[in-house]
């Protein structure tokens, strides 16, 4: 039976107006009859189907100072500054991220709802099916990640995320709960896991890439038992690790410091658009803004020797092009910043469930594959073994923030660890100015906190979509 797809240029999937109803856009119209264009359509490289929500702007390790601000204004929004220090009103109306996020789970229903009907191999079917589920449950996470509470019990009648389903529009304007949100997201993700795929590169997923997929999801709910499960499973399929020493090329530049790495790989992989860095289980990346401007805070979590702070900080180019002498360093790790799963991330998972059940030998074992891989070996010394649980937690806590510096995994991290209340509260403090409606004072110095459990964990969901849906999706309240 010939299905069409319609291949929207913007896609405002959670509107009921009456005046966008009556629009069926008709250009960009595709025919789509057989399993291998389903296919192809995973493949494409020019869709927001591989971005990811937009974090760096919110986690803390990002701050814009005075003098790069200044210079860079036109090429920040002001709507950047804001989420930096958390306000809850933010002068934008729109959210890029937010669309495309819905785009692909549009797309990911289409998938999940057609396939079946269409021509082609019943195991092609199955994993495109598989596919189109963990794409779903990868930015419902997201998704629910930023604009919702952390999913407590106390939390569970909260507002989650907007639950699609289908591929018809208008029909849900409503905000699920976050405990039928995340009910919703693991139903996907279990789905997903049916795959049947060796991993071949990191562009498609693969059972490698929906068992890490699920290690993230189930370390964030903290049923460690199945976090533990799929983090060995995923390193089973998967486990080439990325060396800095030997695997990323070192390049003077611009009066500072640039690395191979900023053509996203490094010496080994040309082919970066399909493969990336080898540890990457499954690419997505945030193309926000590539002004990641590093915090004094965050760089000092570095030991000098770490690699890491050598080869993806870099002071080259903000002194070079704008004379700036301090609070010049940007992160530069790659040009689009990756935050699909990633193997250090799985050994890292690893690490604290081991910690969780109080082996702090084995623990130290999997935190150590990682740093070993980050130092020169002439450089490198073990760190001691923790003497208490706690003391395991934090520890990698901060090696998964230095490691995955910019990403949604710092934000995530702080949130499920403040509800849990094992370590010290994590506090979110910024020494910034006063930032307004319009612009930044810098004038009036002033100091942001974000403490735990704030209702500011919930980051306010996009000005459109209340306006086109008349007020039956509701924001966040603070």
């Amino acid at each position: 039976m010939k299905k069409l797809l319609y291949i929207l240029l913007t896609v405002f999937i959670l509107t009921s107006c009456e005046t966008y109803l009556d629009v069926k856009p008709d250009k960009n119209r595709q025919e789509i009859e057989l399993v291998s264009d389903i296919d192809l359509m995973f493949d494409r490289t020019f869709t927001g189907y591989l971005t990811d929500i937009d974090f760096p702007n919110i986690t803390g390790d990002l701050i814009f100072y005075e003098n790069a601000y200044t210079r860079l204004s036109a090429q920040i929004p002001l709507t950047s500054v804001q989420e930096s220090v958390w306000k809850d009103e933010l002068s934008t109306v729109t959210d890029n991220s937010w669309s495309q996020a819905y785009e692909a789970i549009w797309f990911a229903n289409y998938v999940i709802g057609s396939i079946d009907d269409l021509e082609g191999n019943a195991s092609d079917k199955k994993n495109l099916k598989a596919e189109a589920y963990l794409l779903k449950a990868f930015k419902q996470f997201n998704l629910a990640l930023k604009h919702s509470l952390y999913p407590s019990v106390e939390n569970k009648d909260e507002l989650g995320i907007i639950i699609k389903n289908e591929t018809a529009f208008g029909q849900t304007t409503v905000r699920a709960t976050i405990e039928e949100t995340f009910a919703q997201i693991e139903s996907d993700l279990i789905e997903g896991l049916k795959i049947d795929k060796s991993r071949t590169d990191s562009w498609r997923e693969s059972d490698a890439s929906a068992a890490a997929l699920a290690a993230r999801y189930y370390l964030y709910v903290h049923d460690f038992v199945n976090a533990k499960k799929y983090a060995e499973m995923a390193l089973s399929l998967h486990s080439t690790m990325v060396n800095l020493e030997t695997d990323v090329f070192f390049i003077p530049g611009f009066g500072g410091k640039l690395t191979g790495s900023n053509a996203f790989v490094g010496a080994r992989a040309p082919e970066f658009y399909t493969t990336t860095w080898d540890s990457q289980y499954k690419i997505y990346y945030e193309i926000t803004s590539p002004f990641k401007m590093a915090s004094n805070e965050l760089l000092a979590i570095y030991q000098p020797e770490d690699l890491r702070l050598q080869y993806f900080y870099s002071d080259g180019l903000l002194s070079t092009f704008f004379g700036l002498t301090e609070n010049n360093v940007l992160y530069n790790r790659t040009l689009n910043m990756m935050t699909g799963t990633d193997v250090a991330e799985i050994y890292l998972i690893l690490a604290e469930c081991a910690a969780r059940n109080n082996d702090l030998t084995t623990c130290m074992q999997n935190v150590e594959i990682v740093r070993e891989n980050r130092f020169d070996g002439a450089d490198y010394t073990a760190l001691p073994i923790p003497g208490t649980v706690k003391e395991a937690i934090e520890l990698i806590v901060d090696e998964r923030r230095r490691e995955f510096a910019f990403t949604s995994l710092r934000w995530y991290d702080v949130k499920r660890l403040n509800a849990e209340g094992l370590i010290d509260p994590i506090i979110l403090s910024k020494n910034y100015y006063e930032v307004g409606e319009t612009a930044v004072d810098f004038d009036t110095p002033k100091v942001y906190t974000l403490e735990p459990n704030s209702r500011k964990y919930a980051r306010p969901i996009p000005k459109e979509v209340i306006i086109l849906t008349e007020g039956s999706v509701k924001q966040n309240t603070y």
